[in-house]
């Protein structure tokens, strides 16, 4: 897990394990799939909880360097995909807590939208 840090920190601060001040900003998609863009010592790869925002690709004119997250993603059961999400079959907002007891399986993003599009489609509604 990466340490908390200010944006000040991350850009004025040496680095608190190895003390260099090499902060740059990677690439990590994280296990569910969703990405973000952390800060990392240059040096030493430790990495923080300190996020740019979605559009600093745009802001610094290219894609920064991707790594890996702490544990493997998690694989899509009907696709294949890598990057999912878990699902509960029997949605909270229909059975309450005991959605916790029903089976749960882990969907892309995209197979989660399908199936709450074809089985839940008022689930904004209720």
């Amino acid at each position: 897990m990466g340490i908390l840090i200010s944006r000040r920190e991350a850009l004025e601060e040496p680095c608190p394990e190895c003390g260099e001040k090499q902060w740059t900003v990677k690439k990590l998609i994280n296990q569910g799939g969703p990405t973000t863009y952390p800060y990392v010592c240059g040096n030493c790869g430790l990495k923080t909880q300190v996020c740019e925002k979605k559009t600093v690709e745009k802001k610094l004119g290219y894609v920064p360097e991707e790594i890996q997250p702490k544990y493997e993603r998690h694989i899509c059961e009907v696709c294949g995909a890598e990057g999912a999400q878990n699902h509960h079959w029997a949605p909270y907002f229909i059975i309450g807590a005991e959605s916790e007891k029903w089976p749960q399986s882990f969907l892309c993003q995209t197979c989660h939208d399908k199936w709450h599009k074809l089985v839940t489609p008022n689930i904004n509604n209720a």
